[in-house]
Parts: C-alpha cells; structure tokens; sequence
C-alpha cells in the first residue's frame, strides 16, 4: 500500500518485474560474490530482486539485522561489490568512520528515488527503480 492506495501484483506480474530487476543486476554475473540484499523482502521491489536473483542463479547474503550498524560491518566480510536497499538506507547520512566498510560497493540498485549522491556509497554506480511498480 502506498499513499493509502493498495496495489496488487499477481505471481504472472511479479515474473516479469523480476525480469526487469533482473535487466540492473545481469552484469553481477561476473562477480562471484553475493549481492547484499537490505531492502524488505515483502515489498514488490524486495521479491522481484530475491526472484531475480534465484532464477539467474546469482547469490544474495541477506542481513539478519536492521541495525544498520551491523550491517555495514557486514559488508566487507561478504565483500560484495553489488548493493540492492531502499531509498531510506541510500540516502542516509553516513556514520564517521563507516566509510572504509562500503568503499568496495560499486554498483548499487536503489528501490526509491535517488535525491542526491550518497555519503555512504559515493563511488558507486546507482540506478533506482520504484518499490512498488518497478519501473
């Protein structure tokens, strides 16, 4: 729901949004390391990017966390270069000293619109689709 307006997706819609997710990550292929995965999985935008994922045969490491401390602690240990998260993680002021955990994400997809550059992912290449209509 969005702006007190539902919006239903069926499975057949979801494949093909997936494709579409699918269309920013494809050149992940050549990374052996997982995407980093901290956006909600029970958005559209989450789904389509785990279905994306998982049908193309890419790894996805999930935070078991929402302390974004941690998770981006995380970040070196998985050493993804490929980041998937919301609008709300992209836009974030960025922690001192956090900048040597997410130098080596280059490559980022954005659920949400992208307002400016991000202090957290200032090297990276961004692209952003909507959460809800993935477009």
């Amino acid at each position: 729901m969005r702006n007190g307006v539902e919006t239903r997706i069926s499975s057949e819609e979801l494949v093909h949004h997936s494709n579409s997710v699918w269309e920013h990550l494809k050149d992940s292929t050549s990374d052996t390391n997982p995407i980093f995965m901290s956006t909600d999985l029970e958005t559209p935008f989450g789904l389509a990017t785990f279905l994306a994922c998982a049908s193309n045969f890419k790894k996805v490491y999930i935070s078991g966390t929402y302390n974004l401390s941690q998770m981006l602690k995380q970040l070196p240990s998985q050493n993804s270069s490929w980041l998937v998260c919301d609008e709300e993680i992209f836009g974030i002021k960025a922690p001192e000293g956090y900048s040597e955990h997410t130098s080596g994400i280059k490559n980022v997809l954005v659920g949400g619109h992208v307002h400016s550059k991000s202090e957290l992912f200032a090297q990276a290449k961004v692209k952003s689709m909507d959460p809800i209509t993935l477009h």
